[in-house]
């Protein structure tokens, strides 16, 4: 597999454009939703309580953006993670938050 390189700026400018993609909570749960397996607009929608629409647009920012991939079958379109590290990577970042807020709540209750 051949390497990209890129210089940092463009780098980082690329990786602030992806945790923006992020930067929604129901876009979490679609992922959340799409790590268990492919999934069309209507599973989702029904498993997260949200109307297609709503859904649809957010999978077509997600698709443009890399974070998921799509397949037609007839008149269904059935989205996947277009690599499962991203949730991986949400894990970890939930971990981080976990930690940081139990070390506030030992701070407030140590100043009791």
């Amino acid at each position: 597999m051949s390497e990209i390189k890129l210089d940092r700026v463009t780098l980082y400018e690329f990786h602030a454009q992806f945790c923006k993609t992020l930067a929604d909570a129901n876009r979490l749960l679609i992922i959340a939703e799409l790590v268990k397996g492919e999934k069309s607009v209507s599973d989702l929608a029904n498993a997260l309580g949200l109307n297609q629409s709503n859904v649809s647009k957010h999978l077509s920012l997600m698709k443009e953006r890399g974070l998921v991939s799509a397949r037609r079958e007839g008149v269904s379109v059935y989205y996947s993670l277009s690599d499962h590290r991203i949730f991986q990577a949400i894990e970890l970042l939930i971990r981080v938050q976990t930690d940081q807020v139990a070390k506030r709540h030992n701070l407030t209750q140590n100043n009791l």
